[in-house]
């Protein structure tokens, strides 16, 4: 393994935090060691996502007045602003790049609501090109007095674009055309007062989802496109502590999932059954981590390590992942303020 950089996107004063927004480390391939590089002004920048072909980053900017900004890296791990614009709602939170490089979506948790933004042969950030608004609500009064998007998952191909909103318990489910429409919505409903919040495609007709307000990995089967039904429903953590369930992310082999659990501040890795028991088979717990480190939102799983960036005690930990039980282990950690992202610079 290369040293390699790392980006990490940070909650900033005007969010409710005190990063920077944009924090760049290089790794140490050997030792796993971080050296800070650079940091960039990017408000609210709680989630990122790269372009499939192209040097150029994405960040949300999760403010009352959304915004979206285009970003580079440079090999020095230099970072500059390309480009920003208006997101079209209150606070995104998440966003995708389809794999043609075509379009980002933007989902918005304030407003409840999905965006998309067309980009061109560069990478830059053009008109916006559809705004889906959601309805609804759910039973918890707090946090589902109205919808609240919380991600945008993408299929293979990118025609079609999941919304996950935490709000209504709902998966709305939109085809995306080649001019960035969104159209044909299909809702599928979830357990009342799950309060979904990231769902993975697990690419066998199967997916899965946390749900942050019960603290459940919930199984699906996707038997058409975006009709989904529940399979199983699992515990995220097996501590005492309420949990209010994060990140999701599954291994690059298939074999295990890992969720991270706020308020636990735990990591659990969950081993998926084997394809040809998944019709009915649900994940079983392999091993429940425990971080040291409070509020484990975002963490990013990339070539045998893992990445855990814990936002209320301002640190970044980097773990490696045993290869056959998929359980962490520490190797390093570094401060870095209000972190709630954290990804591998892709080599382009």
């Amino acid at each position: 393994m290369a040293d390699r950089l790392i980006c990490v996107g940070s909650y900033t004063p005007d969010s409710g935090g005190s990063g920077p927004g944009l924090t760049v480390f290089r790794e140490e391939a050997d030792t796993g060691a971080l050296t800070l590089l650079a940091e960039l002004d990017l408000p609210g920048a709680s989630w990122l996502a790269w372009h499939p072909g192209l040097p150029v980053g994405y960040a949300v900017n999760e403010l009352e007045k959304g915004g979206v900004t285009a970003f580079s890296v440079a090999p020095d791990g230099t970072p500059r602003v390309l480009g920003r614009v208006d997101s079209g709602g209150s606070a995104p939170c998440h966003l995708a790049v389809t794999p043609d490089g075509r379009h980002v979506v933007v989902a918005h948790y304030g407003s409840g609501s999905a965006a998309v933004f067309a980009l061109d042969e560069r990478g830059a950030l053009g008109e916006r090109t559809d705004l889906a608004v959601l309805s609804g609500r759910g039973p918890h009064e707090e946090r589902q007095e109205a919808p609240h998007a919380h991600m945008v998952a993408l299929d293979a191909r990118g025609a079609l674009a999941t919304v996950v909103d935490l709000g209504t318990d709902t998966l709305w489910s939109f085809s995306l055309t080649p001019q960035g429409r969104l159209v044909d919505r299909v809702a599928a409903s979830l357990p009342a007062g799950c309060g979904p919040r990231q769902l993975v495609r697990g690419g066998d007709g199967r997916a899965y989802l946390v749900a942050e307000l019960t603290g459940e990995l919930i199984t699906l089967r996707e038997p058409a496109p975006g009709a989904f039904e529940v399979v199983a429903a699992v515990a995220a953590s097996g501590r005492p502590e309420e949990n209010a369930g994060a990140q999701l992310t599954l291994g690059a082999d298939g074999r295990f999932a890992y969720v991270s659990n706020r308020g636990p501040d735990t990591v659990t890795v969950f081993a998926l059954p084997p394809e040809a028991a998944r019709r009915d088979a649900a994940p079983e717990v392999a091993g429940e981590y425990v971080l040291g480190a409070a509020w484990p939102r975002h963490f990013a799983v990339d070539g045998g390590r893992m990445y855990a960036a814990a936002q209320f005690d301002d640190v970044l930990v980097t773990l490696d992942l045993d290869p056959a039980t998929g359980l962490p282990t520490e190797r390093a950690r570094h401060a870095v303020a209000s972190p709630v992202f954290v990804t591998v610079v892709p080599e382009r």
